[in-house]
């Protein structure tokens, strides 16, 4: 089976549109989403709708459960609670419904999906070094724990054999059946490693085989409606930058 994977959209239609695109031409035959459907870009409906006609086991992130009150925004930057205000005026009952109805983890195949960590899913910390990562691997048991949230990819890989922990830079890497895997699936919709393009992943279970990917999307459309919405223009700034 081949799997696309993929988090953090935050309401970029036109990022969404082009990892679909691409999956579309690579034999996928499910899909792992890992939140955030919604914040910061001005088309969550049309963003959900799309995830809603996918085979996709889906996970909630932090701004799907902040437009619904049901994490608290207070920590949220400046510009990313005035999109969740801007969100919430606009989200469909249909649309609410969906992400209402998401849970915080989810496990298939030995498998777990978690927007932010095994360790306090529900309290949405960010693994952002080696450390952290490290500290996560005794609070999941399957073989591979897929996250989003800080909107970098990464692949923390650890030797069961020695609990060595290490990471991993390579593209493309075969899941080794002595190890477990803690892997950062970066964001569609804002990335923030420095690449403005669109991430997403494919994972090959007959191959045992994770591969990043990146795809080019139009931008200057996504920009153009944040501007227009009258969002702030720093979320529309900082897309071009992958920052």
């Amino acid at each position: 089976m081949r799997i696309g994977v993929f988090s953090d959209v935050h309401s970029n239609l036109e990022a969404l549109q082009a990892i679909l695109v691409f999956f579309s031409k690579q034999k996928i035959n499910h899909y792992f989403f890992i939140g955030d459907l919604v914040g910061y870009n001005t088309n969550p409906n049309e963003c959900i709708e799309l995830i809603r006609n996918l085979d996709c086991l889906a996970v909630a992130g932090n701004h799907d459960f902040g437009v619904l009150e049901k994490t608290d925004t207070s920590e949220f930057n400046d510009a990313a609670k005035e999109a969740i205000e801007w969100t919430k005026q606009v989200l469909t009952d249909d649309a609410k419904k969906f992400l209402g109805a998401l849970s915080i983890k989810k496990e298939k195949d030995n498998i777990i999906l978690v927007h932010s960590s095994p360790q306090n899913p529900e309290v949405w910390e960010y693994i952002i070094n080696l450390r952290q990562a490290q500290d996560e691997f005794e609070f999941f048991k399957e073989e591979i724990c897929f996250i989003g949230h800080s909107h970098t990819p990464f692949i923390v890989e650890k030797d069961l054999s020695n609990n060595d922990c290490k990471y991993i830079s390579d593209q493309k890497i075969k899941i080794k059946n002595d190890c477990k895997y803690l892997i950062n699936v970066g964001s569609v919709g804002q990335p923030r490693d420095g690449d403005s393009r669109a991430c997403a992943s494919i994972f090959d279970t007959k191959t045992k085989s994770f591969e990043f990917h990146r795809i080019e999307y139009n931008i200057q459309r996504a920009q153009e409606k944040i501007i227009t919405a009258g969002l702030p223009s720093i979320l529309a700034e900082r897309l071009s930058k992958g920052k």
